[in-house]
């Protein structure tokens, strides 16, 4: 089997492009991509502890 990359530090700029998309839209780009850049950051560290609690 081959081994599973970790592309969990993908979520961050994942979140940072839906948080630009919707601040296209409703017309607020920096708020909503700091928004989306914070959530991003939060969900990120949650995953991490959550994976490293799994492992042990």
């Amino acid at each position: 089997m081959t081994k599973k990359r970790n592309n969990l530090a993908l979520i961050i700029p994942a979140f940072l492009l839906m948080g630009t998309a919707v601040g296209v839209q409703a017309g607020a780009i920096l708020k909503n991509s700091a928004v989306g850049l914070i959530v991003g950051i939060i969900v990120y560290f949650v995953l991490t502890y959550r994976n490293k609690q799994i492992n042990k």
